[in-house]
């Protein structure tokens, strides 16, 4: 019997055979490695992982609402490349998913079913916050523009992709709302709010607030703003506020102090009952999560025991499913932070692993 070492070329032919069978072998572990995932991202929640400061990436963790399913950076795996610093928001309209990266000065474009990139639009100032408003097919963008000076408000044209106007603003402008008609705009280092016309996207007016304000809720046909105060690290410091606007007259309501300077506010949410705000103490003997009933008189705010007796970097509710409270806790910035999700009696439901900096949630059906 003749075997391949007594015949040269059946030798070859062999040997050649396995080459190819092994190259095919890795070439296909390879790409199973980066392909993306099979399931379209539905009926969970994108948790916007800020990164690193100065350096490194911001990046996106998806959390199936069931919590069967979390995934870690999709963004990169899914594009081969890296998100950006710092990841700041992101909002959507429909299957269009748009994301907010501030250092790096762009807006990323998604499909949101699949989180591969449709475009990149590069050039902003310091971005941070995005509404969009799906009737007009706008994107409303606030750029900070530069630490001290006024910023300004991108407006962002969904189909072209392209800023198209850009509205002068405050300083340091962070919170925006979409209500009716009106943009409401957060000028987080003043004592003033703006609201835009967004059928003209114009400037409409200027309205006194608290010292730096941070959250924006529309409530019937009122916008309730809310405001920290200056630490003491900023000069004197003073008390947080809130401020409830009628949206038809531009003109206050109702207009409450904290009881105490130490207690600066943050994080105003709208509750699933739509009867009442929960928002943040963060510096005082009451910090955590407190609540406040609408409408409110005008007397001061004097927080009781606090709902959960911790401070989050951010916090949302879930508009969809069982409506829990999602918290996320950045931890120092360096490791991986946490999403944590609440019942309505806040009581700890769950809780899952992040990327460096969870901040903002987008909640998807």
């Amino acid at each position: 019997m003749k075997t391949s070492q007594s015949n040269p070329a059946l030798f070859f032919g062999q040997n050649l055979l396995r080459l190819i069978c092994l190259s095919l072998i890795l070439i296909s572990c390879a790409k199973e490695e980066v392909k993306p995932p099979k399931s379209a991202y539905n009926n969970g929640l994108w948790v916007v992982n800020e990164g690193p400061f100065g350096s490194g990436t911001g990046t996106l963790t998806w959390i199936s609402r069931d919590g069967n399913r979390v995934e870690q950076d999709v963004f990169g795996l899914v594009n081969q490349r890296p998100l950006g610093n710092i990841a700041q928001s992101m909002q959507a309209k429909g299957n269009q998913g748009v994301i907010v990266v501030n250092n790096a000065g762009k807006i990323e474009f998604v499909n949101l079913q699949t989180m591969v990139s449709e475009g990149t639009l590069q050039g902003l100032a310091l971005p941070s916050a995005v509404a969009v408003d799906a009737i007009r097919g706008k994107a409303y963008v606030s750029e900070w523009v530069s630490f001290g000076g006024n910023g300004r408000v991108a407006v962002i044209d969904l189909v072209s992709r392209l800023k198209v106007k850009e509205i002068p603003v405050g300083p340091f402008p962070d919170a925006l709302l979409l209500t009716g008609s009106q943009l409401w705009v957060a000028n987080g280092d003043s004592n003033f709010v703006s609201v835009v016309d967004v059928n003209a996207d114009t400037l409409v007016a200027n309205l006194v607030v608290g010292d730096r304000p941070n959250s924006l809720v529309a409530w019937q046909n009122n916008v309730a703003v809310l405001c920290a105060g200056r630490p003491s690290w900023a000069g004197t410091e003073t008390a947080g506020s809130v401020h409830l606007f009628s949206t038809n007259s531009l003109q206050v309501t109702a207009s409450n102090s904290f009881a105490l300077t130490s207690q600066h506010p943050k994080d105003m949410v709208l509750t699933p009952a739509g009867n009442s705000v929960i928002y943040q103490l963060e510096a005082s003997q009451n910090a955590g999560l407190h609540r406040l009933d609408l409408p409110w008189s005008n007397t001061s705010v004097s927080p009781g025991v606090p709902l959960i007796s911790r401070v989050f970097y951010h916090i949302a509710f879930d508009p969809y499913g069982e409506r829990s409270l999602v918290a996320t806790d950045a931890g120092n910035f360096v490791q991986a932070g946490k999403c944590y999700r609440f019942n309505n009696q806040w009581a700890l439901l769950d809780s899952f692993a992040t990327g460096i900096g969870p901040g903002h949630v987008f909640f998807v059906p």
